[in-house]
């Protein structure tokens, strides 16, 4: 810990040393924003030196491109938010530094009395959010003092895989499926930071435990995100939080979702990486050998700090383009476009992000193929519940226009006969 303090310090004063009135910076600030990113971060996204750089799936720029424009206005959301939750004007780097780590051990010792309510309450939000039922997903949800990354699957950097091609186009196809995984982190690390401050959805529950911890939460969660932005090594090997996915298997049809994190607001953060890393999983070669090293090659440590520095911004593109009514199914939006082979993702992709007409047309009409398939769904299932009533195996049409309690009269002409229709 004191290693991360002493490199986290050094970056921060070199971020406080900037002269801010330097011009031509690249990325796109809000007017009302005085604070930047550290100079080195902005110098990596300039040269596109992150960690989707130069991506098939990102949209072209103009005088300054794309990533830029989007990380100004995700940086802009986060200091607007730190400056909310701590009730300043500007923020003062060196002050945060030393608050971070006593704020967290504070939120920690509030934490501790009411930890098996707050992981239960945790469970109970993403069953919720993401209509899960606990004979699909088992989610094991624990607040610990201590993270170990051990059985994550995580390396450093790329892991070597010595996979055998069949020819020289496999391996340019295999690249391809790296990227579109590379891709989908950022968007599951995206869409898992948007949710830092889910925690509001149950104030009443967290106040009702101890008033004092929103505050707190407000303040620990809006400084990470912070953080990110004015400290360019991130990956120092500390980490609030993990997730361990297990997909289902023919011995365990239930996928297991295990999140550990140092506090609640964490621990949602941690649960909803592993949803999205189970609709991720649809993005995956059929072939399990090229899926291994797929993710081999794709996930790694280093990639993680810039996959949550730009996967906000993406997530928020992404989302822009779902109209109010429909935007309940996100998550199968991503899961289809996850499906879609390597070219035609990328090219979709980019144009949900520029967020042309050909983009929106796209999703519309994604959307209205997932609703009829849900329609087909609740169809289905609403037959099979009528077939499966007491011990009969289907209801006549007679059953089902006029219930079990109307006795008809064949004789009668008034009467409607079902026999007529056939």
């Amino acid at each position: 810990m004191s290693n991360y303090r002493k490199i986290a310090e050094q970056a921060l004063l070199k971020s406080l040393n900037r002269n801010k009135s330097k011009l031509n910076e690249g990325v796109v600030y809000g007017d009302n924003i005085t604070e930047r990113m550290h100079p080195q971060l902005e110098q990596e996204l300039a040269e596109r030196k992150h960690s989707l750089g130069k991506h098939p799936a990102i949209p072209e720029g103009d005088e300054n491109n794309f990533e830029q424009k989007i990380m100004g206005k995700r940086f802009s959301e986060v200091v607007n938010r730190y400056k909310r939750a701590f009730d300043v004007d500007e923020i003062d780097n060196t002050k945060l530094m030393s608050q971070m780590m006593p704020m967290v051990h504070e939120t920690m010792a509030l934490e501790t009395k009411h930890k098996k309510n707050l992981e239960k309450l945790a469970e109970k939000m993403i069953r919720d959010e993401y209509d899960m039922p606990e004979d699909i997903v088992e989610i094991r949800a624990t607040l610990s003092p201590k993270i170990s990354l051990e059985g994550t699957k995580k390396h450093p950097t790329p892991k070597s895989n010595d996979f055998q091609f069949e020819s020289h186009e496999d391996m340019v196809n295999a690249k391809g499926e790296i990227y579109k995984r590379r891709f989908l982190n950022a968007m599951i690390q995206g869409a898992s930071k948007k949710t830092n401050h889910m925690f509001h959805i149950v104030d009443d529950e967290l106040t009702n435990m101890d008033p004092r911890l929103l505050n707190r939460y407000s303040k620990v969660m809006s400084a990470a995100d912070y953080m990110y932005y004015v400290i360019p090594k991130m990956d120092n090997g500390t980490s609030g939080g993990v997730v361990k996915v297990t997909f289902p298997t023919a011995d365990n049809p239930k996928a297991v979702i295990e999140a550990e994190a140092m506090i609640f607001p964490v621990l949602i953060h941690e649960l909803v990486k592993g949803v999205m890393e189970l609709l991720s999983a649809h993005g995956l070669p059929k072939d399990k050998k090229l899926g291994d090293y797929v993710v081999d090659k794709a996930d790694f440590l280093s990639a993680e700090p810039w996959d949550m520095r730009i996967g906000p911004a993406l997530w928020d593109r992404f989302t822009d383009c779902i109209d109010a009514d429909d935007f309940n199914l996100k998550h199968q939006l991503y899961m289809e476009l996850a499906s879609m082979p390597v070219n035609e993702f990328n090219e979709n992709m980019r144009e949900i992000l520029a967020g042309t007409n050909k983009g929106k047309k796209m999703v519309k009409e994604i959307m209205s193929s997932v609703k009829q398939e849900l329609q087909e769904e609740e169809f289905d299932n609403a037959m099979n519940e009528l077939n499966s009533k007491e011990d009969k195996e289907y209801y006549t049409l007679d059953e089902i226009m006029f219930g079990n309690d109307i006795e008809l009269d064949e004789d009668d002409d008034d009467v409607f006969n079902s026999d007529d229709l056939f």
